[in-house]
């Protein structure tokens, strides 16, 4: 018998299809963890002239001294010496550019959902931003270079933020890895006390996406956005209180103030950032272009510990 026909025969030549096209999509796994809320805040929207601004952090108060005497004091003067932090705005941008014929053709991926991949820019990038200054304060604890994060070492940095004089709460934010080590050591140690799981939808609700839980008055998160370290050998997570990281965020609207920019072409206003349409009508494709200007510092370095542990 020959020239039968076969779905697999078809389908080499077009006559069947490998799979049928629907107009569904799933989400892939990425992680949403916004960590904004474990930064101070700046609003400089105020400011103008310059692409940086100065920020005054005042001396610790002293103590005064006792008097020599009743009416010779024998004091000398005291040195107030105030110190400061700097942002600086930068650029940042993110481009996706669809053809026309993927309009005309049509399928699960289309512009609304291109456009719907931009809604976690802004939070994505500020995380990246943070996580990338932890390898960057002075102190540091760990087990050691290629070795699993243990109890041991958050409870070291603990104690070094307290012997710095920072005030609870303390924030904690490890890499996927090092939390998974952290509750593996927790669970051998005996006499310490236990971790409470985000495990309720008010307590993720409050926290958003990547906090993990709380343990010794500590929260924890979670975050693949943590730094590799040491020639790609460990983790750079971070310890630290409030204040000891800070952002600010250029509004936009004063391009719109100066008219730089039609209103037309503005496809998402975040506020602090926005989805400005490009055509290119001479090879049939638009561009949806993400634009914002954020800054991301330390404003004081005693404030955190970075945490350092295996890959």
């Amino acid at each position: 018998m020959a020239n039968e026909i076969r779905h697999s025969t078809l389908q080499t030549n077009g006559g069947q299809l490998a799979a049928n096209l629907s107009d569904e999509a799933v989400e892939q796994l990425f992680d949403p963890t916004d960590l904004r809320q474990l930064m101070q805040f700046w609003d400089f929207d105020g400011i103008t002239g310059s692409d940086s601004v100065e920020v005054t952090q005042l001396p610790v108060p002293v103590a005064a001294a006792a008097a020599t005497s009743e009416i010779s004091g024998g004091q000398s003067n005291t040195a107030f010496t105030t110190s400061k932090f700097t942002h600086a705005w930068a650029r940042y941008v993110l481009q996706y550019q669809s053809t026309d014929l993927l309009a005309i053709n049509g399928g699960p991926v289309g512009q609304a959902e291109v456009l719907s991949r931009f809604n976690w820019t802004i939070a994505l990038t500020l995380t990246d931003l943070l996580c990338a200054l932890f390898p960057s304060l002075a102190n540091d604890v760990g087990p050691g270079t290629g070795v699993n994060l243990d109890v041991d070492s958050l409870y070291q940095a603990q104690f070094q933020l307290n012997g710095q004089n920072v005030m609870a709460p303390y924030a904690c934010v490890l890499h996927n890895t090092q939390m998974n080590d952290f509750i593996e050591s927790l669970r051998s140690e005996t006499g310490v006390k236990a971790f409470q799981d985000a495990d309720t939808n008010e307590m993720l609700k409050a926290r958003g996406p990547g906090f993990q839980g709380r343990w010794n008055n500590i929260d924890f998160w979670q975050s693949d956005s943590v730094n590799a370290v040491a020639t790609s050998a460990d983790r750079s997570g971070a310890m630290f209180g409030p204040g000891c990281f800070g952002y600010t965020l250029r509004m936009w609207r004063r391009i719109m103030d100066q008219q730089m920019i039609d209103p037309a072409d503005i496809l998402i206003d975040f506020g602090v950032g926005f989805v400005e349409r490009s055509r290119d009508h001479t090879n049939a494709m638009t561009s949806a272009i993400l634009n914002m200007y954020p800054s991301v510092i330390e404003q004081e370095d005693l404030r955190g510990v970075e945490i350092i542990s295996d890959l």
